[in-house]
């Protein structure tokens, strides 16, 4: 078989997960006091606290191009209205060092188990870590891409090696204390308020955050992205590995995946799970390969948050029809505020993920749209409409519920009222039944007292009736 990486040898990779900070950001209130001017003052902060001639902490904007222009038509089209994420911290060479050495954490990482070929096993590979980029976003989640090298202890195949890369993933769990003291300086940086809900802190304001799924598993990655990235001498090994590469991408419909690079002497091949851009180094530059590390980056953070909203909805959904028909309007009135924070969240999130791709540039928008084909984001967004559709039905019938209680309510004390002019009546009734020239005993001083008894017993019953 084709060898595709040699004993020794060593190829570029990368790896994106997603995970939850335990931190989330009042985005609204950033926005209006003026996001990007927060953030710089943010990154300064920390990289003062930090103390490093080298900072680590950078925010959206501070990464320009040397002609200093905000926006260039061949790295971005636009800015987003909500900054893609908060804050970023990158760690490499004597800070990486360092930061790993806190909980004696390695630089190569080995991959475990067996591999798939003659004499696999843990050591077919090692991958070398060489870039930490963490960053923390809005909306209670984080990223963080590791860049590095793999290098090959034997030849390799290019099923060996991809199955070597999924082995890789797997111990990148080890690195989770760097993450975590990443959002955790982070948040205590952060004016509280700017903070809707801090779970690092081991507390919880309200029932809203207590039932979001945001409160599990921090700090853990909910997967791992596969970013292959092969460089090829010339154009002869370009065609090689292109199509070498295109067949171990993972994809529903592998017929169909299609190279989305608008740039001779680049493929680029997004999948589920693995994504792998191929390039001539003749024609094209290392850092011009980025687009698809950052659309992924992307698309994991909506997708996981769009799953995470998915299941509260449906938790919500759940909770809220089992005690649809509750009388007590305390709890009614709980739903009904409960719901309406879950709708603003939702329309937020919407309008943040159809505003992000008004900032790409023409390459990364084809990437984009691929990506969201490949995993079929949409189909996410559906799910979760359909759950909000229903949490409103469900909403319309506790506003049903409170306003018929109210109704109730008023008609009891329009009845208490009127059983007390009721009694008025009687009294001023007995007054005159009892004076003047009518002598007892009385048959009409019988009959309006009768009269009046059973008119105050009508409305007493009527009253205990509604009450019910």
């Amino acid at each position: 078989m084709t060898v595709f990486l040699a004993k020794g040898q060593k190829c570029a990779m990368g790896f994106n997960a997603p995970l939850r900070s335990g931190i989330v950001i009042d985005s609204r209130s950033l926005l209006t006091a003026g996001y990007a001017d927060y953030q710089a003052r943010l990154a300064t902060a920390l990289n003062e606290e930090d103390g490093k001639q080298e900072p680590a902490w950078y925010a959206p904007g501070g990464q320009k191009r040397g002609n200093n222009m905000q926006i260039d038509v061949d790295t971005k089209r636009g800015r987003t209205i909500i900054p893609g994420y908060v804050i970023g911290r990158l760690l490499e060479g004597r800070a990486l060092e360092e930061a790993l050495s806190v909980d004696s954490l390695p630089l190569t990482a080995a991959p475990e188990g067996s591999g798939i070929g003659p004499g696999g096993g843990a050591h077919d590979a090692v991958f070398h870590l060489a870039v930490l980029d963490i960053r923390m976003h809005d909306m209670g989640y984080g990223s963080v891409t590791f860049s590095g090298e793999i290098e090959a202890m034997r030849d390799l195949t290019t099923d060996e090696y991809r199955d070597v890369a999924e082995r890789i993933s797997s111990v990148l769990t080890m690195y989770r204390p760097v993450l975590l003291d990443t959002f955790i300086r982070a948040a205590h940086a952060i004016e509280p308020g700017y903070i809707l809900q801090n779970y690092l802190s081991g507390t919880v304001e309200n029932d809203f955050w207590q039932g979001s799924q945001l409160r599990l598993g921090i700090g853990d990655l909910f997967w791992v992205h596969r970013l292959f990235s092969v460089a090829c001498e010339n154009d002869a090994e370009f065609r090689e590995k292109r199509v070498l590469c295109k067949a171990r991408i993972y994809s529903e419909q592998p017929e169909m995946l299609e190279d989305f690079s608008i740039r001779p002497g680049m493929a680029i091949y997004p999948g589920n799970g693995n994504s792998a851009v191929i390039y001539d180094k003749t024609a094209i530059k290392p850092q011009e390969t980025g687009t698809l590390g950052s659309m992924v980056r992307a698309q994991n953070i909506f997708y996981v948050a769009a799953e995470d909203i998915d299941r509260d909805l449906f938790y919500l959904s759940n909770d809220l029809d089992r005690k649809k028909h509750s009388q007590d309007m305390t709890l009614l009135e709980h739903q009904s505020n409960t719901i309406v924070e879950y709708q603003s969240k939702v329309s937020f999130f919407k309008g943040v993920y159809d505003d992000f791709d008004n900032s790409l540039d023409p390459q990364g928008l084809k990437v984009w749209h691929a990506l969201e084909a490949a995993w079929q984001t949409r189909d996410r967004f559906d799910n979760v409409n359909t759950k909000l559709d229903l949490v409103e039905k469900i909403y319309n019938r506790i506003c049903e519920n409170i306003g018929r209680i109210q109704n109730k309510r008023l008609g009891s004390f329009m009845l208490a009222f009127t059983l007390i002019s009721t009694l008025s009546v009687i009294v001023d009734t007995v007054d005159f039944t009892q004076g003047g020239a009518l002598q007892p005993p009385s048959i009409l001083r019988i009959i309006v007292l009768c009269m009046m008894g059973m008119i105050v017993i009508f409305f007493a019953f009527t009253l205990l009736r509604n009450r019910d």
